[in-house]
């Protein structure tokens, strides 16, 4: 009997430190309903494939995206579910909130901060040590010293996001579906660039480019970009029979109030050789009315014959000739 009270005593004792998080009432189904937008309007000038091993050509229909309500007073995060591409039912109780949707699971963007609307950030991790020591001569001698401080990072996935002011009512008592539309776009600016005119490009082995001035991460639960500069790294692609270089790349956007942004192409030749193409693309990202976010360079590039095979990897393979050999069997 002893033993039966004690525990009734406790359990007493546990009840008002619960804490429930008020859910629907189980007659009323509040749904979510998502639209996603994943057009891309890209557009060469050259007669080039850009889907070719290039990523930032297309976003890709996410798996899951997290669905986040914060407080509208302090940014304090209230709930969290997971949903599908197409939404999903949620369960959440009666109040106002700051609905915030993004997907999730992209192959380099990650999140942190997520425990408030304001800190809420996207970002993109610094490139390899091992990379940036295969850049580190050309870097130092191609970049002005005080973008040597920027630190050089992956540009970004498209990151499909949402933000919008909800206000789930109070039950009624009669059975209702209330339903939550909410149309999610990328907050990634897509950009393509090409050179139209590269002689020599038949001996290109490959090449890789870096601009300056870009937005290191977004703050995208309020909708702004960290101010603090990076520089953003990405493949470019070679068209050797047309003679030109091209890709799509990806930024959070161009750092505001910044008075240049350089485009570096490093050039790597098949005998080992580098070279570098540097162009002021300023006035192309702040002049685009149209928002065609299109980079071109019309000035000729040429990449010389490679004189010798010494710096670098270009096996060949002789003609064969045929031998007949007798093979001993048993």
């Amino acid at each position: 009997m002893r033993k039966t009270v004690l525990i009734a005593a406790l359990l007493v004792m546990l009840l008002p430190s619960c804490k429930r998080m008020p859910l629907y009432n189980k007659e009323t189904k509040l749904e979510l309903e998502l639209q996603l937008d994943l057009d891309l309007e890209l557009e060469l000038d050259l007669d080039v494939d850009v889907d070719i091993e290039l990523e930032a050509a297309s976003i890709k229909i996410p798996e899951y995206l997290k669905t986040n309500f914060f407080s509208p007073s302090n940014g304090d995060i209230q709930y969290t579910q997971f949903v599908g591409p197409e939404g999903g039912q949620l369960s959440i109780g009666p109040g106002r909130y700051i609905m915030l949707i993004y997907s999730f699971g992209t192959e380099y963007v990650q999140i942190r901060g997520e425990n408030n609307l304001n800190t809420i950030e996207a970002f993109t991790s610094d490139i390899t040590a091992s990379k940036m020591h295969s850049l580190e001569k050309f870097y130092k001698n191609n970049t002005k010293a005080d973008e040597l401080n920027e630190p050089i990072i992956y540009a970004p996935d498209h990151l499909l996001v949402t933000v919008q002011e909800v206000e789930i009512p109070e039950f009624t008592g009669v059975s209702q579906t209330i339903t939550i539309s909410s149309q999610v776009r990328t907050i990634v600016e897509t950009y393509t660039f090409e050179v139209h005119s590269v002689i020599g490009a038949e001996y290109i082995e490959s090449a890789e480019a870096f601009i300056t001035n870009q937005a290191q991460s977004s703050f995208f639960g309020r909708g702004e970009v960290n101010t603090t500069p990076a520089t953003i790294y990405f493949p470019v692609g070679v068209d050797k029979k047309k003679g030109c270089l091209y890709t799509v790349f990806n930024t959070f956007g161009k750092l505001p109030g910044t008075s240049e942004s350089l485009l570096h192409i490093l050039v790597r030749d098949t005998g080992g050789n580098e070279y570098v193409i540097t162009t002021d693309i300023t006035d192309q990202f702040d002049n685009d009315p149209d928002h065609e976010h299109h980079i071109v360079i019309e000035e000729e590039v040429d990449i010389p014959e490679p004189e010798s095979n010494a710096g670098g990897i270009a096996p060949t393979v002789d003609q064969w000739d045929e031998e007949n050999v007798d093979v001993p069997i048993g």
